[in-house]
């Protein structure tokens, strides 16, 4: 006949404090060490010690779900135009503006572009 034991007692639940799952972590993502292997050292499931990855682990980046635009002003830009309208006679020479769009494309576009006409090109290229 088999032996069976009988647990009568509340169900442990242990209480890990902040930096004993960090020194864990750190044990069992070393060069050296196992997961499996650390779980066993501290009686943990190796389940846990990745639970406890994800929850320390820094969140990760989404890209905004629709396109912006923010204001942006040059500093010097007084200068700079001054010096542009005396040497192209009259009108001022800006320079080229990159765009890194969502779907990973780069518009560069001058700086004084239309604003209805960017917004309609940054949808055309993010259709694209």
């Amino acid at each position: 006949m088999a032996k069976v034991e009988i647990l009568t007692g509340a169900e442990r639940q242990r209480r890990w404090s902040t930096e004993l799952k960090l020194s864990i972590l750190q044990e069992a993502f070393c060069a050296d060490g196992t997961v499996s292997d650390v779980a066993r050292r501290h009686d943990v499931l190796p389940q846990q010690i990745y639970a406890w990855r994800r929850k320390f682990s820094r969140p990760k980046l989404k890209s905004p779900e629709i396109a912006s635009f923010i204001p942006v002003s040059l500093i010097g830009a007084s200068e700079s135009s001054s010096e542009g309208s005396k040497r192209s006679g009259g009108r001022s020479r800006c320079k080229d503006v990159e765009i890194v769009l969502k779907n990973g494309r780069l518009l560069r576009i001058a700086a004084d572009m239309d604003l209805e006409v960017l917004s309609s090109l940054v949808a055309c290229v993010e259709a694209a």
